[in-house]
């Protein structure tokens, strides 16, 4: 079944496909080839976490960061235990389907909550850029909280209709199944479709203030950290989506699976370096330090000294 193979992502039966060995020996190289880059994406999202938890205080814009980097975090986590378990120590243990069914849904929660967040980041950003006065005075205090609270939710349900109706579906011929089945790629379909333009466009909108933007500030550079995550997660992430989305929609299709295990190693090199976009735009001299850098990119204010001791308050601004 089409659902079967498509769930074995994470699944430890992925070598039971009807794939001939040259296809199999292909898939173990990509995914031994890209186990060191998401080592370093989980170590770089884990050094987001620290900073923005423990060293430097929390803003309206680094509450979406921190919420973006524990989703990518989820996702490199889902694969690297994947990995360790699946192909490393496959002989040592033994595991039920439970857990490889648990690390199949946190994979694609965490992509269904950085496709949320980024959108929420992209059009607050764009408003602020565009409508600075009323943005200022109209917008609440704790809005960034909220709203990632709610994204979180809402890819929580997003992920459970998902999962459970498209991604792992048994038998589509089967009526009331396939109803559930049809009304859920729909949905998916419309969210897909409301949040991916949504972002573009405000992506756009803010590359064009950039370029509008003859004199360099924290702002400019916030806005070209988001534009360049924004463009690396529409080249690297969004291909994941578009062909999940092809596969519900012509579920009897014929796949071509090497172009789906691509897609699938694109999204966890974009979960991999969000960090590292943080810190090469907010680098400014060489030998700086992480704190420092990993600071000048989150503010989002006109530009000022960095001080050398942050209050630990966790308030927003």
């Amino acid at each position: 079944m089409i659902g079967s193979q498509i769930h074995s992502l994470f699944c430890s039966k992925i070598f039971e496909w009807n794939e001939t060995n040259r296809d199999a020996d292909f898939f173990k190289i990509l995914v031994y080839t890209i186990a060191p880059i998401t080592i370093l994406g989980l170590i770089g999202n884990g050094t987001i976490f620290w900073f923005l938890c423990c060293r430097i205080k929390r803003t309206k814009y680094t509450v979406y960061v921190l919420n973006l980097a524990i989703a990518d975090f989820t996702v490199l986590f889902s694969f690297n235990v994947f990995f360790v378990f699946s192909f490393i120590m496959q002989d040592k243990f033994a595991f039920n389907d439970i857990f490889y069914l648990v690390l199949d849904i946190l994979g694609i929660f965490g992509y269904n909550t950085s496709f949320f967040i980024l959108t929420a980041i992209s059009v607050e950003r764009c408003l602020g850029a565009f409508y600075p006065i009323c943005y200022h005075f109209n917008r609440p205090k704790r809005l960034s909280t909220i709203l990632c609270a709610l994204l979180w939710v809402l890819s929580c349900v997003v992920t459970g209709m998902e999962y459970f109706t498209c991604w792992s579906y048994t038998d589509i011929f089967d009526d009331p199944a396939y109803r559930m089945y049809l009304t859920t790629s729909i949905f998916l379909t419309i969210v897909f479709l409301l949040f991916s333009p949504t972002m573009v466009l405000c992506s756009v909108s803010m590359f064009i203030k950039i370029r509008r933007n003859s004199r360099p500030s924290s702002q400019t550079r916030l806005y070209l950290i988001i534009v360049i995550t924004v463009i690396l997660f529409l080249f690297f992430a969004l291909p994941f989506r578009l062909m999940c989305l092809f596969i519900y929609w012509y579920p009897t299709a014929e796949i071509e699976w090497f172009v789906f295990h691509c897609s699938v190693f694109l999204h966890l090199i974009n979960s991999s370096v969000d960090p590292f976009v943080y810190f090469l735009v907010g680098r400014r001299r060489p030998r700086e330090t992480l704190y420092k850098v990993l600071y000048r990119s989150c503010k989002d204010q006109e530009e000022e000294p960095v001080p050398k001791n942050l209050s630990n308050e966790q308030e927003e601004s």
